[in-house]
């Protein structure tokens, strides 16, 4: 007998990536497998098999009893529209125009979702977070999928969500980078040497704040001290929510399922890996490959 295909909802709760999944199960827009995936190099690949196709969801997962991990939530242009409300991916681009337009603020909330587990003691990011290795050639594991937001005057009163792949050299701190003419290039720049930026790393966040990280990069109708979440808002139809850092001068995304707290020092060099380290070389080494584009 034939497969009958469940497509997914027209409409759909997206004020998190948790109710976004929700809404696809049952769908052939999403898989969901109980079988272990490992971090290290399976991930990426199945994430690249499925390129084109459904969202994965993986509720175990090799080392972390703790965590599932999600991909490809953004692999076709018709989940991505239908998600966002539009039936037409020729026409999601006047959806964003509008956003651009008229930008709904965040709303800051006191009770998150973030923070009911909180670990402010004996830091070892690897423990908790399951970072991820997309090649051979990667000299570690990288954490790619953390969205970057920097508030308040650091931002020039507004509020920035952006990508910037990361390598934990240690338990506690990481390599961190950072595009040329960005708008993080544009922060550490004006607050270079005067002391650290305080900053959050938000992973598992609502789809419209992953768009706006991943396709931010617009400053010429983005520009310095603008709301980025504000556009995130707009585009998912309800205030993005977000909720004070406990230790550090930053804001945190309500919604996220993990937040890393902490702050960028430019007054130390962190190599980006071991090998760049040992040669002291920076950028000669293969590092983040599939920011060259292999998968993409």
């Amino acid at each position: 007998m034939p497969v009958k295909k469940v497509a997914a909802p027209t409409k759909m709760d997206i004020r998190s990536l948790r109710s976004a999944l929700d809404s696809l199960r049952g769908t052939d827009d999403l898989l969901i497998s109980s079988k272990e995936v490992n971090p290290a190099l399976e991930l990426a690949g199945l994430a690249k098999h499925f390129d084109g196709g459904s969202a994965m969801l993986f509720d175990n997962v090799k080392g972390y009893p703790n965590a599932r991990l999600t991909t490809n939530l953004f692999a076709t242009e018709e989940r991505i529209t239908r998600m966002f409300g539009v039936d037409d991916p020729r026409k999601f681009k006047f959806k964003c125009v509008e956003a651009l337009h008229n930008p709904i603020p965040p709303k800051v909330v006191k009770d998150a979702p973030c923070q009911e587990v909180v670990i402010d003691k004996n830091i070892n990011v690897w423990d908790v977070i399951p970072m991820i290795q997309h090649t051979v050639k990667d000299p570690g594991r990288t954490l790619g999928g953390g969205n970057t937001l920097v508030t308040g005057k650091y931002f020039w009163g507004g509020d920035h969500i952006s990508y910037n792949r990361m390598n934990f050299r240690g338990p506690d701190f990481s390599s961190f980078q950072i595009s040329p003419g960005s708008h993080t290039d544009m922060i550490a720049t004006e607050w270079y040497k005067k002391g650290p930026i305080p900053m959050t790393i938000n992973m598992g966040v609502p789809p419209a704040c992953t768009l706006m990280a991943g396709g931010g990069f617009m400053y010429m109708v983005l520009p310095k001290g603008c709301s980025e979440l504000g556009v995130a808002g707009a585009i998912q139809g309800s205030p993005i929510e977000f909720v004070k850092a406990r230790t550090v001068d930053a804001m945190s995304i309500a919604e996220a399922e993990y937040v890393i707290e902490g702050y960028l020092d430019t007054t130390q060099k962190v190599w980006e890996s071991e090998i760049a380290e040992k040669e002291q070389k920076q950028g000669v080494y293969p590092f983040h490959p599939e920011w060259a584009g292999y998968m993409g």
